[in-house]
């Protein structure tokens, strides 16, 4: 039961996280939100990884150490990700990188989550887990072109203007 509830909030904390962060990748509103729940998403992992230590397997032992590993890394991204926080003139590269780096994280996670709990073979889980990584990191390099360049990328992007994905 006290596993469940650190469990529900853990995901919990994920969503606000994901949702926050995203919200905070153009101007950095609500990043004080989003790194509090990302460091509450790790916490809460922790004490669910805790509270059922003795019946957990060995490998899944190691699958959620190196889980929560993950999350300190996340949190430690965010963390750095603060002393870069968007200024008037918008945010910078390494401010993209280090939120989207979280962002892909929790999107990964979700992903996986969902196709281990649809019951799917381990192949799926693994193609799903690399797909979702994958597509993150093209993403990522579109929303950092986007945010960095927005008059490049306007121009590009509209209609009869030329390439839609600016390419570095």
């Amino acid at each position: 039961m006290v596993h469940d509830m650190f469990v529900a909030a853990h995901a919990a904390a994920g969503l606000l996280a994901l949702v926050t962060g995203g919200l905070a990748l153009r101007r950095g509103r609500l990043f004080d939100v989003y790194l509090g729940a990302l460091a509450g998403m790790g916490v809460f992992l922790v004490l669910a990884l805790a509270v059922s230590w003795t019946e957990t397997d060995s490998v899944a032992r190691v699958l959620f150490t190196a889980l929560a590993g993950l999350a300190a890394v996340m949190v430690w991204r965010a963390v750095l990700a603060r002393r870069d926080r968007p200024s008037a003139g918008g945010p910078s590269d390494s401010y993209l990188e280090h939120v989207g780096f979280t962002l892909v994280g929790l999107s990964d996670g979700f992903a996986v989550v969902a196709v281990l709990n649809a019951g799917a073979p381990l192949w799926l889980v693994v193609g799903t887990g690399v797909g979702v990584a994958l597509a993150g990191h093209f993403v990522l390099r579109w929303v950092k072109a986007a945010l960095t360049r927005p008059a490049e990328v306007a121009a590009a992007g509209a209609p009869g203007g030329g390439r839609r994905w600016p390419v570095r």
